[in-house]
């Protein structure tokens, strides 16, 4: 099964990506990515209550189109426990999401932070998301993670959607007995982070400066092994995640509709570089490097 690609926008409402030179997308560019992804056959958008104001936007350009499918995030803003009063204000919350998309449907309704599934009286979130699916308004429950552990204590027959990072260096979560124990559940994967913020297709010399030198010392020898190879950086990055076969949906994010062409027609070359390289080579291990929550800290 080949996943299909979703657009992802949280450039759309902010300054996003570390290697994002170009800040928050201007309206006319937003329009030529929506117009091309729309053009191309993607009708998949991703977005958040965290990100700006990316649903206003998708909402005003993507009214009456039919074929869309919105894919949102909420945090629930709860510290221990779960309470009426707190399920009352995500259920204002929701509907302001539904105003701003300008839909009646959301196809995957994902909480942000998997933590909430952990917190005191999480029956109380779970009977909501029951509620917002027998009312017609969310097909799919899911969950945003970083790390396999973020699903320890969590109800997965509760689950049915699971975005989680994957790219050449971010291998973690790249387990047979962990997918295989997702896909047995009926849970779709949806991939994201493939680029790692732009990293992976960031040459050496104009990566961040706080950037740890043990994690550029490793991205100028992936640097070296693709030239020796004749491969592109934006082709070793789609061609790994191209080799994925469990995933229903990848999700991108663009800074310009130049980025998106190239990504566009990366994703639908039909040359494969799979038996090129040996991706297991390029992973790397330490979380400070490929966790972003951990970049500030540093």
């Amino acid at each position: 099964m080949r996943p299909k690609l979703c657009l992802g926008t949280a450039q759309f409402g902010m300054h996003y990506g570390v290697t994002n030179q170009m800040g928050r997308l201007k309206d006319n560019q937003i329009d030529l990515i929506i117009e091309s992804a729309l053009n191309n056959n993607i009708f998949y958008f991703d977005t958040a209550n965290a990100y700006g104001n990316s649903e206003i936007i998708l909402g005003n350009k993507l009214i009456n189109n039919q074929n869309i499918k919105f894919i949102t995030k909420f945090n629930s803003g709860v510290k221990n426990s779960f309470t009426e009063e707190d399920i009352n204000k995500l259920e204002n919350n929701f509907e302001k999401t539904l105003k701003r998309l300008k839909t009646n449907n959301i196809d995957s309704f994902l909480i942000h932070d998997s933590n909430d599934m952990k917190k005191h009286n999480n029956h109380l979130l779970i009977n909501w998301l029951h509620r917002l699916k027998s009312q017609g308004k969310i097909n799919r429950v899911g969950i945003s993670i970083y790390e396999e552990s973020d699903l320890e204590n969590i109800p997965l027959n509760e689950i049915e959607v699971i975005q989680m990072p994957i790219s050449i260096y971010d291998q973690r979560l790249l387990k047979d007995s962990f997918i295989n124990k997702l896909l047995e559940k009926n849970i779709s994967i949806h991939i994201r982070s493939i680029f790692l913020q732009g990293l992976l297709l960031q040459v050496s010399k104009k990566w961040p400066k706080h950037i740890n030198k043990s994690f550029l010392n490793h991205h100028i020898f992936y640097e070296k092994e693709l030239l020796s190879k004749n491969v592109s950086l934006m082709d070793a990055a789609i061609s790994f995640i191209k080799g994925l076969n469990f995933a229903e949906l990848v999700l991108f994010g663009v800074t310009s509709i130049s980025e998106f062409t190239a990504i566009y027609e990366s994703w639908n070359c039909k040359k494969s570089i799979i038996n090129k390289l040996d991706f297991r080579l390029f992973k790397w291990d330490i979380e400070e490097d490929i966790d972003p929550r951990k970049w500030k800290i540093r």
